[in-house]
């Protein structure tokens, strides 16, 4: 039959009411461990070393990918002085009569121009093969990862969706009364999905942050220390702003999910009309079935005007964070080069600068796909509290008394 919307039934002195869905959701918060999602995880160990593996990759590749741009960036503005320039651009160059002298101690300005444009084009053949080999290692790293977390998560989902069915099987009928088709459908097809957010994907975030951001603040070190300092102290703001960026990017922003799961969502609506056709056309309550079906996909739409305001506030703040971080790093770069320039040159300044930026890139690529906490232990507490339910009466149970 048809069930209300609030699930509630008459106690047995027919003055109380109970809300069955209330009581249920507070069992299943309760029955929420973390530790006894991980022991699912436990068996894939081997398939979580793989995963780390092209995690560390994957995050190596975004400080990588700073120091070619920064080469490239340098090639772009490789300096190609005109032929012949006046004694007194470098009056220690001068050696000739009318003035002038030619760049680089070459003879004539046609052997400096060929060897600038040499030059350039071997630059331009090694940053060609610089990009080659950080598409190589992005496609090892994301295969792997993808292949050690994805497997690991497949593995782990079958082995709770074959001990959420067995637990199914052992409820007793007053269990099924209470629920719906579709939140049970939904324990079997959709909270099994969230478990991996207490197993594969703390690991995958944290080693690609800590391999590219450790790896970009080394390489930064290394170049142009001074600068390297002043970016730790931005690194938390920068991170924030790359976060909103990257997720804006990636089309994590656009909201559209406050519907909750089960028999209140639209396709849930759907399942337990249709499952319940011959009582909904004998009770002839098709409009209020459709009503209910038109609130539910307004409520899954959620406020646009809202979403939209915020989604823009947002991307005006990463991007305002990150001008005001990037002037800041520019002109503390251009004064190090200006008061130190035997200690420190343009290119040092470009693969300090870009390979740190580039490396908080992966602070936004990491929460890619990460799921909701709450929801995630939602649904984590309503499969564990099912799987550890005890059967009023259980079909398959061998205990109690037996026929001779």
């Amino acid at each position: 039959a048809i069930k209300k919307d609030n699930a509630s039934a008459l106690a047995e002195d027919g003055n109380e009411e109970l809300d069955f869905e209330k009581e249920e959701e507070e069992l299943a918060s309760k029955a929420f461990n973390k530790a006894d999602a991980r022991k699912f995880a436990a068996p894939e160990l081997n398939y979580y070393l793989i995963g780390s593996v092209g995690a560390s990759i994957a995050g190596g590749v975004f400080p990588a990918w700073g120091i070619v741009f920064a080469e490239m960036i340098g090639l772009l503005f490789y300096p190609v002085f005109p032929c012949p320039l006046p004694c007194a651009m470098d009056p220690t160059q001068c050696e000739s009569l009318d003035g002038t002298y030619v760049p680089m101690g070459h003879d004539t300005c046609e052997n400096y121009y060929q060897e600038s444009a040499d030059k350039m084009q071997d630059m331009s053949f090694e940053i060609a093969l610089y990009w080659a080999g950080i598409i190589a290692a992005c496609f090892v790293g994301n295969i792997l990862v993808f292949q050690g977390f994805g497997s690991a998560t497949e593995r782990i989902n079958k082995r709770i969706r074959d001990k959420t069915f067995g637990a199914l099987m052992r409820q007793e009928v007053a269990f099924f009364d209470k629920r719906s088709v579709g939140s049970i459908t939904s324990q079997l097809q959709d909270d099994v999905a969230f478990i991996f957010a207490f197993s594969g994907e703390p690991i995958r975030t944290l080693v690609i942050n800590v391999s590219s951001v450790v790896t970009g603040l080394t390489i930064s070190m290394i170049f142009m220390w001074p600068f390297a300092l002043l970016s730790i102290g931005v690194i938390p703001a920068m991170g924030f702003a790359t976060a909103l960026e990257m997720k804006r990017f990636l089309g994590e922003d656009e909201g559209g999910e406050t519907v909750e799961d089960g028999r209140d969502s639209p396709g849930g609506i759907i399942v337990e009309t249709l499952l319940n056709i011959r009582t909904v056309s004998a009770l002839t309550i098709e409009e209020q079935r459709f009503d209910d079906y038109c609130q539910a996909l307004e409520k899954a739409e959620g406020n646009m005007a809202k979403e939209a305001a915020v989604s823009g506030v947002l991307s005006g703040l990463s991007i305002g964070i990150q001008q005001w971080v990037n002037a800041l790093q520019f002109w503390w770069g251009g004064w190090l080069l200006y008061n130190f320039p035997d200690q420190f040159t343009f290119e040092d300044f470009l693969i300090s600068m870009f390979a740190l930026l580039f490396s908080l890139f992966a602070l936004g690529a990491a929460a890619q796909g990460a799921a909701d906490k709450k929801k995630a232990e939602a649904a984590a507490g309503r499969l564990f509290y099912l799987i550890n339910r005890t059967s009023a009466n259980d079909p398959l149970s061998t205990d109690g008394k037996k026929l001779d």
